[in-house]
């Protein structure tokens, strides 16, 4: 008894993974979907065709059901399995149909058996369905023929099966085969692409933070030149907006793919083409915080920006991270606010500088770039200074972004 509990409860638990497995990705299966149209189109065309002036309602409802069960069998394996059993069944039932109706439907049914469920359930379901064939043909053919037609009707089921379920079956192994290496691949570029991330902090960003550091040193130092000491803080400006860019570039090779909702051009900016202004601004600030600073990032609204938009304020806003961590005091809070609309989008950042006593990067070239930025698209930025604090404001119409269609005036 216990070892027919172990069989039983193992054919349950197989029946039961065969039922609740997740289905396949609907771009793998489209293709079998129009193969199972095509095949239930062909058996309806060809029995029309063949026996037109016979063709009887009954015969024109079960090769509309075939056609209809073989195409959703690739979508829902199970039920579409079970539904064209139920027909076939039906079909074999009733006398008034003829077995002609779900002949050629049944090479997609049997091909689809072997391609949608493992081996064994596959050749256990064609195995029964032999089994009830021969049941029903025998039991309901007349005395006369029922011997021809029997062996007729399960010689080609028996070998349109032993032919097509193994090709299914091949199809399926393939297919998995070449899954299991695109996925070995994937994750060989993830390991990959963690191990460049990893490089890059340990070696290059570390190299890039002392070469900065000292740099900072050097132009405080009172020893050395005015020349020199302006040099020095040219060389830690570069050295700080590299090391900027260069924390966002580790932060994207950070994150593993399957945790990325949308591609990196359209979060990061990189490549120029930012699509998700929220999540780019908010890249940013992290990375001031990963830097040493105190930032509050908050956003607020809607409205959604234009491309050129998102990728114009996307670009001043590392501006503008890349200027709180070259001139900031990290001792200070800061803070990085996106409003999006109902009327502008308005990104705000605000700040305190080191040296209260050095001249504001007022006309700086970062803030000449922002500038220019802005105005191509018909924007403003606006900054102001108070006892050692720094605004900078960035504003943008919204806009609609529909095209705007131009009529050509005619000739007077």
């Amino acid at each position: 008894m216990t070892v027919l509990g172990d069989a039983i409860a193992s054919l349950a638990a197989r029946a039961r993974s065969v039922l609740l497995r997740q289905p396949e990705p609907l771009s793998r299966r489209r293709i079998y979907v129009f193969i199972g149209a095509i095949v239930g189109i062909g058996n309806l065309v060809f029995n029309l065709a063949a026996n037109l002036q016979a063709v009887k309602p009954l015969d024109l409802a079960f090769m509309t059901v075939a056609l209809v069960s073989v195409t959703v069998i690739p979508v829902r394996p199970v039920p579409g399995v079970l539904a064209y059993l139920t027909c076939w069944v039906l079909l074999l039932l009733i006398p008034a149909a003829d077995f002609s109706d779900m002949t050629i439907s049944n090479l997609a049914f049997l091909f689809f058996l072997g391609r949608f469920f493992p081996p064994w359930p596959a050749f256990s379901v064609l195995l029964a369905t032999l089994l009830v064939e021969a049941v029903l043909l025998v039991s309901l053919s007349s005395p006369g023929n029922a011997i021809g037609n029997t062996l007729g009707t399960l010689w080609y089921t028996a070998l349109m099966g032993a032919l097509l379920v193994p090709l299914g079956a091949l199809m399926r192994f393939v297919e998995a085969s070449r899954l299991a290496e695109a996925e070995q691949a994937d994750a060989q570029l993830e390991e990959m692409r963690l191990e460049i991330a990893r490089e890059m902090h340990d070696l290059v960003a570390y190299s890039m933070s002392q070469t900065a550091l000292r740099a900072q040193r050097a132009a405080a130092d009172t020893s050395y030149p005015d020349r020199a000491r302006s040099e020095f803080t040219a060389l830690e400006a570069t050295a700080s907006d590299a090391l900027h860019e260069l924390r966002l570039l580790l932060r994207t090779l950070r994150t593993p793919s399957s945790e990325q909702e949308k591609s990196i051009s359209a979060t990061t900016g990189l490549g120029n083409a930012v699509t998700d202004l929220r999540t780019a601004v908010g890249a940013i600030s992290a990375d001031v915080s990963s830097a040493g600073f105190d930032i509050t990032y908050r956003h607020l609204g809607e409205a959604v920006p234009t491309r050129i938009q998102a990728s114009t304020l996307s670009r001043v806003a590392r501006e503008m991270g890349a200027n709180i961590i070259r001139h900031g005091d990290p001792h200070a809070p800061v803070t990085m606010t996106l409003s999006l609309g109902p009327e502008v989008i308005r990104l705000v950042s605000t700040n305190r500088v080191r040296d209260t006593g050095a001249h504001l990067p007022r006309s700086g070239t970062g803030i000449l770039g922002m500038r220019e930025r802005l105005a191509a698209i018909g924007g403003t930025l606006t900054t102001l200074s108070d006892d050692g604090s720094w605004m900078v404001t960035a504003t943008v119409t919204v806009t609609d972004s529909r095209p705007i269609l131009l009529t050509a005036e005619k000739p007077s």
